[in-house]
């Protein structure tokens, strides 16, 4: 008809696949390039958690730890994971929660590995921090999209309860190409959810000053 509209629809609901860029997404990008390197240059041994060399004073391979690989197989496997950190959580926080979160999920699982894994002399890998930013991320998750943020911590903790008392997943320590230490997978995810609760008592907290 003369004079009419053209029909359109449109929404204001997010998209939750659609790539945004966020300023956490530099933190990923240099986590991938420092591991990248460190893994291409064979400075594996020079970087990973020693606990002869920390008695010696070496304190800064209780972090450096995290960053470096076993072999590239471990790399691609925890870079993979990273990326899913990246794609799917990375608007729910900004570049300093998701630093810190990355911080004290390494501290908690390097704290556990020297006080209560007294029998571990080495330890590599991202995966432990891994999932303390899955829980935190899936946490966050829930504020914005409930149903899949229930289910991502549901299957995440119930990960973590299979591991604590079967131990690794099968297949995952050929895929790994060495042990998986399980135990650093619930530290980190201990250091995942501090910080989420910490954060969410502070708001709590806050919102009840206002009312």
């Amino acid at each position: 008809m003369t004079g009419s509209l053209p029909i359109t629809m449109t929404t204001s609901m997010p998209l939750k696949f659609r790539y945004q860029y966020q300023s956490s997404h530099i933190l990923w990008l240099m986590l991938l390039i420092v591991s990248f390197l460190l893994q291409a240059f064979d400075w594996v041994d020079s970087w990973r958690f020693n606990r002869d060399l920390v008695e010696q004073g070496d304190i800064w391979l209780l972090l450096s730890g995290h960053i470096v690989h076993l072999n590239w197989s471990h790399w691609l496997l925890n870079m993979a994971g990273l990326s899913i950190v990246a794609f799917f959580f990375s608007g729910h926080a900004s570049f300093k929660q998701w630093l810190l979160v990355i911080l004290v999920s390494a501290c908690v699982i390097s704290a556990g590995i020297w006080w209560w894994l007294t029998d571990i002399r080495y330890y590599v890998g991202l995966s432990g921090v891994l999932h303390g930013l899955f829980l935190y991320g899936a946490l966050r998750e829930i504020r914005y999209f409930p149903v899949s943020g229930y289910v991502l911590v549901t299957v995440l903790i119930g990960k973590l309860l299979w591991e604590f008392f079967n131990g690794a997943l099968p297949g995952s320590e050929d895929m790994a190409g060495g042990r998986v230490l399980t135990e650093a997978h619930l530290l980190g995810a201990v250091g995942g959810i501090s910080v989420w609760f910490v954060e969410w008592s502070f708001q709590h907290k806050t919102h009840g000053a206002r009312t």
